[in-house]
């Protein structure tokens, strides 16, 4: 199969046209990072994989020792408690169908609270505005000294080639990708695609701290905040 991106990834698409299932094929730099600091937290840590698709970052943060529970708008039930039997932690992850732009009060209540959250590949795909309220309810669930892993789909990666909304502000910046991009990636629908600087605005505009934001080599934003 031909190559996606230079990291070696496999056009293996999610439910829904929400793009590549990266997190079942590795773990990224941000995937690590959280890994090591759910190592760090120790015993009764406990990790939300927000838009966890089949949850292979769910099933690595079990193994680290965090309890976890998966939650993705489609239904990933059976292939996320396969991935959990696979690598013996299916006492650990427990999946959860839901849609994280109606994450309300009851809802999150019955999440509970969490060391990590990661959310990675998800947010692009709601506008900026709605994107700054999906971050606040994700500080909301944070424990003290928790941490968020966030990213999403970069302005000046190959993605931007031909976006219709490359010159908007990111506030007013959400249009589907060109034809070939669509095809290639996966990611069907309008999205607010995202440079360092707009990341970072988004997760101050949310009320949180930056720890670090940055561009990966495919140029894709990725933050950890707190």
């Amino acid at each position: 199969m031909t190559q996606l991106n230079l990291y070696g990834d496999a056009r293996n698409v999610t439910i829904g046209g929400h793009g590549v299932d990266i997190a079942a094929q590795r773990a990224d730099d941000l995937d690590t990072a959280a890994l090591e600091f759910l190592i760090k937290v120790g015993g009764h840590a406990r990790a939300l994989d927000a838009a966890s698709a089949s949850g292979g970052q769910a099933a690595r943060m079990a193994v680290a020792g965090a309890d976890v529970v998966a939650l993705d708008i489609d239904d990933y039930t059976d292939a996320c408690n396969a991935v959990a039997a696979a690598h013996g932690v299916e006492e650990q992850v427990r999946f959860v169908q839901h849609d994280l732009t109606h994450l309300d009060e009851a809802a999150a209540a019955a999440l509970g609270e969490f060391d990590a959250i990661v959310c990675q590949r998800m947010i692009h795909y709601v506008p900026y505005s709605h994107a700054i309220d999906i971050v606040r309810r994700l500080k909301r669930l944070l424990r003290k000294g928790g941490r968020l892993y966030l990213s999403a789909s970069g302005l000046h990666s190959e993605l931007g080639d031909g976006y219709a909304a490359a010159t908007a502000p990111v506030d007013m910046r959400y249009s589907p990708l060109s034809d070939e991009m669509v095809e290639r990636h996966g990611i069907n629908g309008p999205v607010c695609l995202y440079s360092v600087a707009n990341l970072a605005q988004l997760i101050e505009a949310a009320g949180m701290r930056v720890e670090r934001v940055y561009a990966s080599a495919f140029g894709n934003i990725k933050a950890i905040a707190w």
